[in-house]
């Protein structure tokens, strides 16, 4: 469906209102003002990535924990120097529907800027989420759009917290000590199954697509959505292709299983699940299985496991079930291809243990507990998902430099 010329002029207008200074509202995916070119995957290497960051914690507390397990302090060591990003958290629909402060601290939902200082969370991609009562129409990208203003708004006035766009410009703002906020748009109605829209989108600060949300659309199936296409449609393949040309990445968090691997096979770049777990573990159609992960890693892409404990398990969840989806991830995939998509602030249960964003150094002293070594947890700590952003924005200029033409509306 093309959108309306009044649309598209009304659309061009919040483009620029939405923007970050720096940046134009056009239709080729922008770069962070602070970064000259794109990183090169081949020499970013996940194991290594490092922000050369303090440990925050008061000493009496390092001690503490020490105290009760000497490995806390080979922990903390690598948490706090570590690149740590999350796949997806929903703070924005706060932000937009409560007036959710992010830059103060509260007591109640899992994110803010004091608390993920406070548990090393350096940066995180926060879902742009429509819910699917907004249909797939004009009210959808609206939502869209409002949702990025309230996010762009927020993080304009604070110190601390910045906009970014790249994986540069994650590395960037980590060496000026500023959290890093990226933005995913979480349900693919609101593109209006329109390439235009895609790259409206994408001009506003969009890095990746969940290309469903719980909801079948116009061009592809949902994994707790009746089937209408089995899988992708000729226009979701198309909308898969224009993503890779902008550099943004193709999320199949809440897809159906024909819809992985038809995105699987169309697509140029490393595909993301932002937020999904694993079906072995747990038998639910959110999750993912053996053969999906195994094709995740052919196609160079990431996992990042989720928090929800309705994803993890029944009865009484905990932080070890987390860990445990990670291992088997790593075990079937590999390694290189699990990261951690918590699903803060948009879920109604967290795991025992993992109750908001300053409980993540269990996380890495859990890992190394279990065997994982220093170069492997901090791939899964979020050098994993800045290799395949770099990856996407390599495959973004080496499209453009082929000269494809994009497409001009949707079937």
């Amino acid at each position: 469906m093309r959108p309306s010329s009044v649309l598209a002029v009304t659309l061009a207008a919040l483009a620029v209102a939405c923007t970050d200074p720096a940046s134009s509202a056009s239709a080729e995916p922008p770069t962070d003002s602070t970064s000259a070119s794109p990183a090169a995957p081949d020499t970013l290497d996940p194991a290594t990535v490092s922000d050369g960051g303090g440990i925050p914690l008061p000493p009496a507390e390092v001690d503490r924990l020490v105290a009760v397990d000497p490995l806390w302090a080979e922990a903390l060591r690598i948490h706090y120097d570590a690149v740590v990003l999350d796949g997806h958290v929903d703070t924005p629909t706060l932000m937009l529907d409560r007036g959710y402060q992010f830059g103060e601290r509260h007591r109640s939902d899992h994110v803010d800027l004091p608390r993920m200082a406070e548990g090393g969370l350096d940066g995180a991609f926060f879902s742009i989420y429509v819910a699917r009562s907004y249909g797939e129409g004009q009210a959808a990208t609206d939502r869209a759009l409002a949702m990025i203003e309230a996010v762009n708004r927020q993080v304009a006035g604070l110190d601390g917290a910045t906009l970014v766009r790249t994986a540069d410009g994650v590395l960037d703002a980590r060496q000026r000590g500023e959290t890093a906020v990226l933005l995913g748009l979480e349900g693919g109605h609101a593109l209006q199954g329109s390439p235009e829209v895609l790259r409206l989108l994408a001009a506003n600060g969009i890095r990746y697509v969940t290309l469903t949300h719980s909801n079948t659309n116009a061009w592809a199936d949902a994994s707790t959505d009746a089937p209408r296409w089995g899988g992708l449609n000729r226009l979701g393949r198309e909308l898969v292709t224009e993503m890779n040309r902008l550099g943004v990445l193709v999320d199949l968090s809440h897809v159906s299983d024909d819809a992985f691997e038809d995105a699987l096979a169309v697509t140029r770049a490393p595909v993301i699940l932002s937020h999904s777990s694993c079906r072995a573990l747990h038998r639910h159609a959110r999750n993912v299985t053996d053969d999906m992960l195994r094709a995740l890693a052919d196609n160079g892409g990431v996992i990042m496991i989720n928090y929800f404990a309705a994803y993890l398990g029944a009865g009484r969840i905990d932080l070890d079930d987390v860990l445990d989806h990670v291992q088997h991830a790593a075990e079937v995939a590999g390694v290189d291809h699990v990261g951690l998509g918590s699903d803060f602030d948009g879920v109604p249960r967290l795991p025992v243990g993992l109750g908001d964003a300053t409980r993540l150094p269990y996380v890495t002293h859990g890992l190394l507990a279990r065997g994982f070594s220093e170069a492997d947890v901090r791939k899964i700590l979020g050098g994993n998902v800045l290799r395949v952003l770099a990856e996407a924005e390599r495959v973004a200029a080496e499209m453009r430099d082929e000269n494809a033409a994009p497409p001009t509306s949707g079937g």
